[in-house]
């Protein structure tokens, strides 16, 4: 009884907050994001991680819905999330763990549980062959999840050193070894055979690792501190580098997710120290170094709207805040408050 009382609070919380989807949803057809969702790490071993709902349409946001809805909390330290085929995959890391959850009213599909010690960090989705690549952060490997029976496939890939950042690009996994500051290589795993094919050499510490869909693959490398941060290109042919970006700026090492990409308006951003720096996608030139100004911890864009969403941890105990921005980078006047250091992001097309 409990459970149904639960989930009809979240039905009308949806429905209040939800009007009616600005397009249709499904297939590859992007529409104005019905719900974002944001994964709050929380306090390493405090197991305070939390799910926060945000409804674009009223500028309404739920700050725990994985507990509202589900009874519990989500874990220690989400770290990662993901959306596929309506569900929700959302990587706890200390609690080795993937939690999944309806993407579209936020109720518990089932868990995926790792051996302790796995460190599972982030996910990338092979959306054709319905499998998920998840970086083991402790144990130098990469785990992948069968999509459709939600479950452990079994197969361990032993890639370099804390394996953080990981992409999916046509029929290869691109593992980023950050090594904690100590590594310089991607390892590019063959999605199919589910064996290394080869390692590529790119600068030190790398985090971050995403495609753009255009057969490039972006590596965020901060390096040691005081460094400048760099980004190399990897191209998804040859699988060699092609190209460096020297950012002339720190960037956080070990932080949030700090790289975002808008491929329809051609930009990629990156947060640093200080400001959000925009880069074109095509010339692979830095456009705008200061593009926002100020210190943000996670960052994602929704790519129907192009509006970018950065995420202020402020104290790293109280709840944070996420601040919505436009195309050009002008600051929407909207924000909402999340829960313990907002980091990862996820968008929720119409219903």
């Amino acid at each position: 009884m409990k459970r149904i009382l639960v989930l009809a609070f979240t039905t009308f919380v949806i429905s209040s907050c939800v009007k009616s989807p600005t397009g249709p949803g499904g297939g590859n057809t992007l529409t104005n994001a019905s719900v974002v969702y944001v994964v709050n790490e929380g306090n390493f071993g405090k197991g305070n991680s939390s799910l926060t709902a945000y409804y674009p349409d009223s500028n309404a946001a739920v700050t725990d819905v994985f507990k509202i809805v589900n009874g519990r909390n989500l874990g220690d330290t989400g770290n990662d999330i993901a959306i596929f085929d309506q569900k929700a995959y959302i990587v706890v890391n200390n609690s080795d763990k993937i939690e999944i959850i309806n993407s579209q009213n936020a109720s518990w599909v089932g868990t995926i549980y790792f051996a302790a010690g796995t460190s599972p960090y982030r996910i990338a989705i092979d959306a054709q062959d319905n499998l998920g690549f998840v970086s083991d952060l402790q144990t130098n490997a990469v785990s992948v999840v069968n999509l459709t029976t939600n479950s452990l496939t079994g197969d361990t890939i032993s890639v370099g050193n804390n394996p953080y950042g990981i992409a999916y690009y046509s029929g290869y996994v691109f593992a980023a070894n950050s090594g904690y500051g100590s590594g310089n290589t991607v390892s590019v795993i063959d999605a199919v055979s589910r064996k290394v094919v080869k390692t590529v050499t790119v600068g030190t510490g790398p985090t971050e690792v995403l495609s753009d869909g255009s057969g490039v693959v972006w590596v965020v490398c901060p390096g040691n501190i005081g460094d400048i941060g760099k980004v190399y290109l990897i191209n998804t042919s040859t699988l060699a580098v092609v190209d460096s970006i020297n950012t002339n700026a720190g960037i956080s090492a070990y932080g949030g997710h700090a790289f975002a990409f808008d491929a329809d308006r051609g930009a990629a951003y990156l947060i640093a120290d200080s400001s959000v720096i925009k880069l074109n996608l095509t010339t692979h030139q830095i456009l705008n170094d200061n593009f926002i100004s100020g210190t943000f911890f996670g960052m994602s864009v929704d790519g129907a709207t192009g509006n970018i969403f950065l995420t202020d941890a402020k104290d790293y105990q109280s709840n944070g805040q996420v601040y919505i921005y436009s195309p050009t980078g002008t600051y929407t006047s909207k924000s909402f408050t999340a829960g313990i250091i907002p980091d990862a992001m996820a968008f929720q097309r119409g219903f």
